[in-house]
């Protein structure tokens, strides 16, 4: 049976050093990329798994205690919210205030997320990519399957490197992919972990690593969260790195 890789929702859609920012926060996203850097990624699992999934994402307000509207945090949506009650007010940057605009929104914004695990700080994340000419180069890549290929449990057996060039309005972004076949040592690791994350679970307002629940007692199918273990893969060394370029 062919596992499906990518979200349907996408097909016809036109490193920092410190581990210790990484255990912090597990979610990436490319707009944290300076001018000139890159990381490098290798997914794991896929849409089939519930490992990857498109959505959309948009900024919320409500009224504080002194009746004021204030952002209230961001709401994930299946499908596009159209312009729900809370969609938050665009800010007026010209002024020095930055007031909001009253009957002008900002936009709700279309995401692909996927599970990988970073070459720069060795944990799972999940990467929010919001970027369209992103998702596309990604898109175009995975549905080269003579290249880039996967394993029966669905783990890519290569990796990607996003670069992010320029500032501002000038900004552009790329996808680089390697073929990388998967150790057997990650092989194992992911698949003591895999069922401790579900991306679905965005769609419900809950934690994403709190795992697929059960039926009947609302756990993660694992029976245990492992957020913010470092055990797949370890961070490596430069030594190590150069030693063993493929255990990643």
């Amino acid at each position: 049976m062919t596992l499906q890789v990518l979200p349907p929702e996408l097909l016809g859609e036109g490193k920092k050093d410190t581990i210790e920012k990484a255990e912090a926060q597990p979610y990436w996203k490319p707009s944290s990329l300076k001018d000139g850097e890159s990381e490098e990624f290798r997914l794991l699992g896929c849409y089939e798994t519930g490992h990857a999934i498109v959505g959309w994402q948009y900024a919320s307000e409500a009224r504080g205690k002194d009746g004021e509207l204030r952002f209230n945090g961001y709401v994930v949506t299946r499908s596009h919210p159209g312009t729900p009650d809370d969609l938050a007010r665009e800010t007026d940057w010209s002024k020095p205030d930055r007031p909001k605009i009253d009957g002008s929104y900002v936009k709700p914004r279309r995401f692909l997320a996927w599970v990988a695990t970073s070459a720069a700080r060795g944990r799972l994340e999940v990467m929010f990519i919001e970027q369209k000419s992103l998702r596309e180069q990604l898109t175009e890549i995975l549905q080269e399957d003579e290249d880039y290929t996967w394993t029966k449990e669905g783990l890519a057996n290569f990796s990607i490197k996003i670069s992010r060039k320029g500032t501002g309005l000038e900004t552009s972004y790329s996808i680089l992919p390697k073929v990388r076949k998967v150790p057997e040592r990650i092989a194992k690791e992911w698949s003591d972990q895999e069922s401790t994350i579900w991306l679905p679970n965005f769609f419900e307002g809950k934690d994403p690593f709190d795992g697929k629940q059960s039926d009947e007692k609302g756990l993660p199918a694992g029976g245990v969260d492992k957020r913010g273990s470092t055990v797949l893969p370890k961070a490596k060394t430069k030594k190590e790195e150069q030693d063993n370029e493929t255990e990643f």
